[in-house]
């Protein structure tokens, strides 16, 4: 039942700053998936009816892997002045708090928004969702990489005051993990896997204090000088400062690892998400 439609779009600039070209898939109202209820087809379009309990219309988007972040847009008319209520399928460990989880639904399924009025409707808290968080908790993608995404009418007296919508059109927007790439120099100890630019650092401590309670110094001094060669290197690759050193601000990171070589010399991997080197942009 589900098709999905892809096409290149170019100079979306306006919309998304951080590369050239956006890809946008382009469903059609009718396209809803089997997990539906209470959605049928008319024409070209989908009617979407609240009647006593909910109804809901699935939508499914084939994405790649490098899929980085993703903004949606939606063409839909108002039948009874209800709010649309739009959630994103997370195949992640993260659900929303159960102040505002709809207890109809799967607790996969998070609120992305809700669509007052009546036409368009575009994604703006948050304008763009990242795909997935390092930690496990946020994957919008899932094993197959397929974004779902969940149109929610309301329940209520049928004809009445339940929620009524024809869906029209989905848009959905997404950049990709490639073009996510700054202009930076890799090297064996700066490389990109993935939505991260991971870089390495070695600290060797000299410290040698042979007394009680001072044992551990010489590792908490060599961690701190690694954190300070991989900020250098960092700041080098992505042409902040040269070879012989300077200050630049440098983009957020935190450790993905942390090897202790010996007693005085520690290695750390620090990871950095490509899509922050963007922000503000």
């Amino acid at each position: 039942m589900f098709k999905s439609y892809i096409n290149v779009f170019l100079g979306m600039t306006l919309l998304f700053s951080i590369a050239a070209a956006q890809n946008i898939t382009n469903s059609a109202g009718k396209n809803f998936s089997e997990e539906s209820r209470q959605t049928s087809v008319s024409g070209d379009h989908a009617v979407l009816k609240g009647f006593f309990s909910h109804g809901a219309a699935v939508y499914q988007f084939q994405l790649p892997a490098s899929a980085d972040r993703i903004r949606a847009k939606l063409n839909f008319r108002n039948l009874n002045k209800k709010r649309l209520k739009i959630y994103v399928y997370n195949y992640g460990t993260a659900f929303d708090g159960l102040s505002i989880r709809n207890i109809k639904l799967d607790p996969h399924w998070r609120l992305w928004e809700a669509a007052n009025g009546n036409g368009l409707w575009e994604s703006h808290s948050p304008k763009h969702l990242y795909t997935t968080s390092n930690d496990g908790r946020i994957d919008y993608l899932g094993p197959k990489n397929m974004f779902k995404i969940l149109l929610f009418a309301d329940g209520g007296v049928p004809f009445i005051n339940d929620g009524r919508f024809i869906i029209e059109q989905i848009d959905l927007e997404y950049s990709t993990s490639e073009s996510l790439i700054p202009d930076i120099t890799t090297s064996k100890d700066v490389w990109i896997e993935g939505n991260f630019i991971l870089v390495r650092g070695i600290g060797r401590s000299k410290t040698r204090i042979d007394a009680p309670g001072y044992e551990a110094l010489p590792k908490l001094t060599a961690l701190r000088l690694a954190k300070v060669d991989a900020y250098k290197k960092l700041a080098v690759a992505l042409k902040k400062i040269s070879l012989s050193g300077g200050s630049a601000a440098i983009p957020g990171s935190q450790v993905r690892s942390t090897r202790y070589v010996s007693d005085s010399e520690v290695e750390i991997i620090l990871e950095v998400p490509l899509a922050s080197l963007h922000e503000g942009k």
